[in-house]
C-alpha cells in the first residue's frame, strides 16, 4: 500500500531528493511546500514532476494566518502524511490538529542533546565521538 505524502522543505532539498530517489518506496510524493520561494527543493520537485507550492510567511498578516493557510493548502492536497525535511518553521496548531499523529520530522543531530537549527555544528563543537540524526513524530 502506498501512502500519499507532502514534503515541507525550506532549503536545498537533499532529504527530498533522497525520498524522490528511494527505490521501491511505500509512498508517493504528491506535493512539496516551501516557506521560501528560492528553495532549491522546489527545483528538485519540478525536475521530478512533483507540484511545488510556496507559502511565504511575509505574505500573511501574522503567524496564525500563515499557519491556517498552510493547513488549508495541505488539506486541499490531501496527504496521509506530512514530512518535514529541512523545514525551518515550527508548525502551528492548525497543522498539528489537522494532521495529528501523521507529521514526521527529521533533525540532523541526536535529540534531545543537540536541538535547534545548528544541531550538527553543536554536536561537533561539543566534541562528540558518535553522532547521527533523529526522525520523530511531531506533536
Amino acid at each position: 500500500m502506498t501512502s500519499r505524502i507532502v514534503v515541507l522543505a525550506s532549503g536545498s532539498g537533499t532529504i527530498l531528493q533522497a525520498l524522490i530517489d528511494a527505490p521501491d518506496p511505500a509512498f508517493e510524493i504528491v506535493g512539496v511546500l516551501s516557506d521560501r520561494g528560492d528553495a532549491t527543493a522546489l527545483e528538485r520537485a519540478e525536475r521530478a514532476g512533483i507540484a511545488g507550492t510556496v507559502l511565504t510567511p511575509a505574505e500573511f498578516a501574522d503567524r496564525a494566518t500563515w499557519d491556517s493557510a498552510l493547513a488549508h493548502v495541505l488539506n486541499d492536497i490531501g496527504p496521509e502524511w506530512v514530512v518535514c525535511a529541512g523545514f525551518m518553521r515550527i508548525l502551528g496548531p492548525p497543522v498539528l490538529e489537522a494532521f495529528a499523529g501523521r507529521i514526521v520530522n527529521s533533525h540532523p543531530a541526536l535529540l534531545p542533546a543537540f536541538p535547534g537549527a545548528h544541531g550538527v555544528a553543536s554536536a561537533l563543537d561539543y566534541g562528540v565521538k558518535l553522532t547521527g540524526c533523529t526522525v520523530h513524530l511531531v506533536d
